[in-house]
């Protein structure tokens, strides 16, 4: 297994405000999102955060231990301010996003937590509100893919000897398996991924303490000087394993990223470039870590989202369906179209799979698409780099979406493209 896993806890660029990047905003209809492999909620939060109009989100995956820390992190950014403050939130929201393990309180508000989603999972009809103005739509997902969430869920609330994660030692697992031989000196492996490819890819805030901490044991954010003992159940996923006689054996552990970090979400740069705090150096290296800039940003962020009164709706499509998307295969399907599709990097192949029907069922003229490039795969090479953004720039083209110069969004590892036709 490669330094990405197989699962996509946190995304591979920073947050956006996507209704941004779309041309006509009309107050009478609701905008349209389709977010594909965003493995996270950054952009919803952001985008959240700073949208009046109403805003209609459908969120397609490939695993369901996403879908339910989406649900987690949507009920935790719209829980009341008189419930949750908002420094609370924000350590609270960085704790179980990027965090191996959390402090007591965080696992005994995730299992609270838990608690409460089942209840929502469960509810025949698949629509609920964490918020008066924000209704989650879950009714498209098949029955068995609820069954799975709530079993997720069950999983995070459930007494360790019961259900164990061995947190620390599935980490400590796939590091071995992933350096071999250059475990024993892991931390000049890990320094040299730090200088020689995050920060001459453009990621200059992550310092050696956070970026080892978090190769070293999974920790990445070290927040209000906490003690963080309890394993992050959020983290754990199920993985299939097939021995040398073909049988198959599902193991729960950490499969997911032990190489990038989950520091790009929200500290590769600060979202007010006027905040000269945020901008200061010494020795020619900024003061503030990605650490800071992240709690910066969140908190701004959240800030924002809590002044917001416009009408917000999530749906959860089923996973994989985006073939019954583009076809229209289904009644429920029909018609359809959305103002900005943003991709993920690890899900891009979509384009290839579904060809032309993949812009002319569900795009309508202007609409944007948003690719995100793997510029922080650190896996990658230089030169495959440049043959994949040439390779992005093939599949937009030919779903009919011309490439747009935007010097602003390439430096945040994304492409925007504009579909021209009708």
């Amino acid at each position: 297994m490669d330094g990405a896993g197989n699962i996509t806890f946190w995304g591979y660029s920073p947050s956006l405000c996507l209704t941004n990047y779309i041309d006509k905003q009309s107050d009478e209809l609701p905008i349209r999102l389709l977010l594909i492999g965003s493995g996270d909620i950054r952009h919803i939060l952001h985008t959240l955060a700073l949208t009046t109009s109403s805003v209609h989100i459908y969120i397609l995956e490939s695993q369901l231990e996403i879908y339910a820390r989406h649900l987690l992190f949507l009920q935790l950014i719209f829980t009341p301010t008189d419930q949750l403050g908002l420094q609370e939130k924000c350590e609270r929201y960085l704790e179980l996003f990027a965090n191996l393990h959390i402090n007591t309180h965080t696992e005994q508000y995730l299992k609270e937590t838990a608690t409460q989603l089942i209840q929502h999972v469960t509810n025949i009809n698949g629509e609920f509100q964490f918020a008066p103005n924000l209704n989650i739509d879950i009714s498209l997902l098949k029955y068995k893919e609820k069954d799975f969430l709530e079993g997720i869920f069950q999983f995070w609330r459930a007494p360790p000897a019961k259900q164990p994660f061995p947190a620390e030692l599935a980490w400590d697992g796939r590091v071995r398996q992933y350096l071999g031989a250059r475990y024993d000196t892991r931390r000049n492996a890990f320094d040299w991924d730090l200088h020689m490819k995050l920060a001459e890819r453009g990621f200059k805030r992550l310092n050696n303490q956070e970026y080892g901490d978090w190769r070293e044991k999974g920790l990445a954010f070290h927040l209000n000087r906490q003690d963080y003992t309890q394993p992050n159940r959020t983290l754990a996923s199920a993985f299939v394993f097939q021995s040398s006689d073909g049988t198959k054996q599902a193991r729960r552990g950490y499969w997911g990223d032990i190489l990038t970090g989950p520091f790009l979400a929200h500290g590769l740069s600060p979202i007010d470039n006027d905040d000269p705090q945020m901008q200061s150096k010494a020795n020619d290296k900024y003061v503030k870590t990605a650490t800071d800039v992240s709690e910066y940003n969140v908190l701004k962020l959240l800030g924002q989202l809590q002044e917001q009164q416009n009408q917000i709706k999530i749906i959860f499509l089923p996973l994989n369906s985006i073939d019954d998307l583009c076809t229209a295969s289904k009644e429920r399907y029909r018609h359809l179209q959305f103002d900005l599709i943003y991709i993920g990097c690890g899900l891009t192949h979509y384009l290839n799979e579904q060809g032309e029907k993949f812009s002319s069922s569900i795009m309508s003229k202007g609409s944007t698409l948003l690719l995100e490039i793997p510029r922080f795969l650190l896996d990658l090479k230089q030169e495959q780099l440049e043959q994949l953004e040439k390779r992005y720039d093939e599949l937009a083209k030919q779903v009919g979406c011309q490439l747009q110069d935007n010097d602003e969004l390439k430096s945040n590892a994304m492409k925007l493209y504009k579909y021209d036709r009708m």
